[in-house]
């Protein structure tokens, strides 16, 4: 059962490769400066690369969107992601797989009458803005650069075109690396607690661990969907928008590589901190707003009359569609999900609110008297609360998603068995595993109060004051306890 309900992820992870290879490779084929057959072999090799040995970075961030916590839903999610991917795929339309997947979780939300964390859909929407912007400025500023050189080392004919090719392998090497890297959460992120495989080890050094498994299947799905679908994108994204050199493609693919880098950099992000400099969210962003981008930033340099408006516009409708259409085929998958195969796609949240949760609202400087009218109220789903906070308080949306938050009731119990699985998954080093062995066979009733204890017992379990400097921190923490919450959690 448990790999039927993958199925879904795998096929996501075809239409993601179907869609965005031709953004790792697409100018090289449509320059004539790779093949199509070696640059998808090429491609795919690296994308499992990056997917297994850097892959899950950017998960956080789309499960704080909407916390899909049945089987059945995850798989109704990334199927409805996956259906969206292939539409678009057909019209030859390169499109976002990032999009897709946000679109689906809302749809998720809105059919189990979730809280949609406003700030986090912000986040996700603002890279959708700032991801093109960033490829195009890159590309701009790689143009002069790489114009600058040529002129000045006078490069002959034949061996800027040897040193292109060269570049362009590497390239897309890279390119292909990020992309796996960046996007593998897409695909199998919604899976990562029910994949059903144990730790392998090699040689009693490397640990191949369940989630490196999963997403090394994952990355195999999308390299199929590269070589089997990718051509059509690929001589979209190759030529359709703009006509390019074998050198603007080149700065095109180096473009969009280095903005999917740097969303999915962990070792950047620290960098950043360390030097007291603002960073970037690590979230899947899309590989095809990054090359349209890029490619957008050539065609104003070399002359905005040469963009293809009519391409392009075809390109930016799909991007509105995609997110709109993956929603909808979700919304309406649960139902028949839920109504016709008689699946669980979802588990309601109740909310509870008493004196703990009263206390725990002053604690936060909250003004608790506002909601001392629900005090001893329970809410059996997410609709019943936003009913009674919307007629009985005057809450805004941010305190109302702040306060049912802290009021949702998500009972948890450490059980030994949790504990040995968290060991044999290697989720954490010693030092920060040990004080999990103090709360053994404690019970919780929210998730607040499970942060509280640990922070009392442990340093290494203990946010920092937010400032820039400690965000990198705290994301890691919050990464973490994500994983107790989901490990703890009594289903009984």
């Amino acid at each position: 059962m448990n790999i039927l309900l993958l199925s879904s992820g795998f096929f996501l992870g075809w239409s993601l490769g179907a869609n965005d290879g031709g953004n790792i490779f697409g100018p090289a084929v449509g320059t004539r400066m790779l093949r199509f057959k070696f640059a998808a072999i090429l491609a795919s090799i690296f994308i499992v690369i990056g997917a297994v040995f850097q892959g899950g970075g950017a998960t956080q961030t789309l499960s704080s969107l909407g916390s899909v916590n049945q089987l059945p839903g995850s798989f109704t999610v990334a199927l409805a992601a996956a259906i969206s991917l292939f539409l678009m795929v057909k019209a030859k339309i390169p499109v976002s797989s990032s999009q897709a997947v946000v679109g689906a979780i809302l749809g998720w939300n809105l059919f189990s009458s979730s809280f949609t964390n406003s700030e986090t859909v912000v986040k996700i929407v603002s890279t959708w803005v700032m991801t093109p912007i960033l490829s195009g400025t890159f590309a701009i500023i790689l143009f002069y650069l790489f114009n600058f050189f040529l002129n000045k080392k006078a490069v002959s004919m034949l061996k800027q075109d040897y040193y292109t090719r060269v570049g362009y392998v590497l390239l897309v090497a890279f390119s292909a690396y990020s992309l796996g890297a960046n996007n593998i959460a897409n695909v199998m992120g919604m899976f990562v607690d029910s994949a059903p495989f144990t730790p392998i080890t090699f040689f009693d050094r490397f640990v191949f661990t369940s989630h490196m498994q999963l997403f090394f299947l994952g990355g195999v799905s999308i390299s199929v969907g590269i070589l089997t679908r990718s051509m059509s994108n690929a001589q979209t994204v190759g030529s359709a928008i703009f006509k390019m050199s074998p050198i603007t493609g080149f700065i095109a693919i180096l473009s969009s590589s280095i903005v999917l880098f740097i969303f999915s950099s962990k070792h950047l992000q620290v960098l950043l901190v360390q030097m007291h400099l603002p960073t970037l969210p690590l979230v899947p962003v899309s590989s095809s707003q990054a090359i349209v981008g890029a490619i957008i930033g050539l065609g104003i340099v070399k002359g905005a009359n040469q963009i293809q408006y009519r391409n392009l516009s075809k390109i930016a409708i799909g991007w509105v569609i995609n997110p709109l259409l993956a929603g909808a085929i979700c919304f309406v998958s649960l139902f028949f999900v839920q109504n016709v195969f008689d699946q669980r796609v979802f588990t309601p949240t109740v909310y509870v609110f008493n004196q703990a949760v009263i206390t725990k609202l002053d604690n936060l400087n909250f003004d608790a008297s506002r909601v001392m009218s629900l005090d001893g109220s329970t809410f059996e789903t997410a609709r019943c609360l936003r009913h009674e906070l919307r007629i009985n308080t005057d809450l805004n949306v941010h305190e109302k998603a702040f306060v049912a938050d802290k009021a949702e009731l998500y009972p948890m119990f450490v059980t030994s068995h949790s504990l040995l699985t968290i060991r044999s998954r290697n989720h954490f080093p010693e030092h920060i595993f040990n004080p999990l062995l103090e709360i053994e066979f404690e019970v919780y009733d929210h998730k607040w109060q499970l942060v509280d204890r640990l922070s009392e017992l442990s340093e290494e379990w203990r946010y920092k004051p937010r400032k820039i400097v400690n965000d990198f921190y705290n994301n890691e923490l919050d990464k973490r306890y994500e994983v107790l919450f989901r490990m703890f959690i009594d289903i009984g």
